[in-house]
Protein backbone atom coordinates (compact mmCIF):
# COMPACT_ATOMS: atom_id res chain seq x y z
CA UNK A 1 0.00 0.00 0.00
CA UNK A 2 1.21 3.52 -0.77
CA UNK A 3 2.50 5.74 1.99
CA UNK A 4 -0.18 8.31 2.84
CA UNK A 5 2.31 11.14 3.41
CA UNK A 6 3.91 10.55 0.02
CA UNK A 7 0.50 10.42 -1.67
CA UNK A 8 -0.59 13.62 0.07
CA UNK A 9 2.64 15.35 -0.98
CA UNK A 10 2.15 14.24 -4.56
CA UNK A 11 -1.45 15.48 -4.61
CA UNK A 12 -0.45 18.81 -3.05
CA UNK A 13 2.37 19.37 -5.56
CA UNK A 14 0.08 18.37 -8.42
CA UNK A 15 -2.41 20.97 -7.21
CA UNK A 16 0.30 23.63 -7.13
CA UNK A 17 1.42 22.82 -10.67
CA UNK A 18 -2.16 22.72 -11.97
CA UNK A 19 -2.90 26.07 -10.34
CA UNK A 20 0.24 27.62 -11.79
CA UNK A 21 -0.66 26.40 -15.28
CA UNK A 22 -4.08 28.04 -15.06
CA UNK A 23 -3.11 31.25 -13.27
CA UNK A 24 0.38 32.73 -12.84
CA UNK A 25 1.18 33.00 -9.14
CA UNK A 26 -1.50 30.50 -8.08
CA UNK A 27 0.98 28.19 -6.39
CA UNK A 28 2.03 31.01 -4.08
CA UNK A 29 -1.61 31.90 -3.42
CA UNK A 30 -2.35 28.26 -2.54
CA UNK A 31 0.74 28.10 -0.32
CA UNK A 32 -0.41 31.23 1.55
CA UNK A 33 2.06 33.72 0.06
CA UNK A 34 -0.62 36.17 -1.02
CA UNK A 35 1.61 39.15 -1.83
CA UNK A 36 4.06 37.10 -3.90
CA UNK A 37 1.21 35.41 -5.77
CA UNK A 38 -0.50 38.70 -6.63
CA UNK A 39 2.78 40.32 -7.70
CA UNK A 40 3.58 37.33 -9.93
CA UNK A 41 0.12 37.48 -11.48
CA UNK A 42 0.37 41.23 -12.17
CA UNK A 43 3.98 41.06 -13.41
CA UNK A 44 3.16 38.22 -15.79
CA UNK A 45 0.11 40.02 -17.15
CA UNK A 46 1.96 43.29 -17.68
CA UNK A 47 5.03 41.64 -19.20
CA UNK A 48 3.08 39.42 -21.58
CA UNK A 49 0.77 42.23 -22.71
CA UNK A 50 3.81 44.43 -23.37
CA UNK A 51 5.86 41.79 -25.21
CA UNK A 52 3.19 39.75 -27.04
CA UNK A 53 2.45 42.19 -29.91
CA UNK A 54 6.08 42.42 -31.03
CA UNK A 55 7.80 39.31 -29.62
CA UNK A 56 5.32 36.53 -28.89
CA UNK A 57 8.00 33.87 -28.33
CA UNK A 58 9.77 36.09 -25.82
CA UNK A 59 6.43 36.76 -24.13
CA UNK A 60 5.78 33.01 -23.84
CA UNK A 61 9.28 32.42 -22.45
CA UNK A 62 8.84 35.21 -19.90
CA UNK A 63 5.47 33.82 -18.84
CA UNK A 64 6.90 30.33 -18.39
CA UNK A 65 9.90 31.71 -16.49
CA UNK A 66 7.75 33.67 -14.06
CA UNK A 67 5.51 30.64 -13.49
CA UNK A 68 8.52 28.38 -12.82
CA UNK A 69 9.91 30.95 -10.41
CA UNK A 70 6.57 31.19 -8.61
CA UNK A 71 6.28 27.41 -8.31
CA UNK A 72 9.84 27.18 -7.02
CA UNK A 73 9.18 29.84 -4.39
CA UNK A 74 6.00 28.10 -3.26
CA UNK A 75 7.55 24.64 -2.96
CA UNK A 76 11.15 25.31 -1.86
CA UNK A 77 11.13 28.89 -0.62
CA UNK A 78 13.95 29.75 -3.03
CA UNK A 79 13.71 31.96 -6.08
CA UNK A 80 15.06 30.55 -9.33
CA UNK A 81 16.26 34.04 -10.27
CA UNK A 82 18.36 34.35 -7.10
CA UNK A 83 19.80 30.85 -7.63
CA UNK A 84 20.79 31.71 -11.21
CA UNK A 85 22.36 35.02 -10.18
CA UNK A 86 24.31 33.29 -7.42
CA UNK A 87 25.51 30.61 -9.86
CA UNK A 88 26.64 33.20 -12.38
CA UNK A 89 28.50 35.16 -9.72
CA UNK A 90 30.25 32.01 -8.51
CA UNK A 91 31.28 31.06 -12.04
CA UNK A 92 32.67 34.54 -12.74
CA UNK A 93 34.50 35.13 -9.49
CA UNK A 94 34.57 31.95 -7.36
CA UNK A 95 37.05 33.33 -4.84
CA UNK A 96 35.02 36.44 -4.02
CA UNK A 97 31.75 34.58 -3.37
CA UNK A 98 33.49 31.90 -1.29
CA UNK A 99 35.16 34.58 0.82
CA UNK A 100 31.86 36.42 1.26
CA UNK A 101 30.13 33.26 2.56
CA UNK A 102 32.71 32.71 5.30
Amino acid sequence: MADLNTSADLIAKTGLVAGEVLLPGASNLIAGNITTGVVTFLATGILVSWLAPTAPLLAAAASIGLRVNSLSQATTGHSVVNDVVTGVRESIAPNKTAAAKT
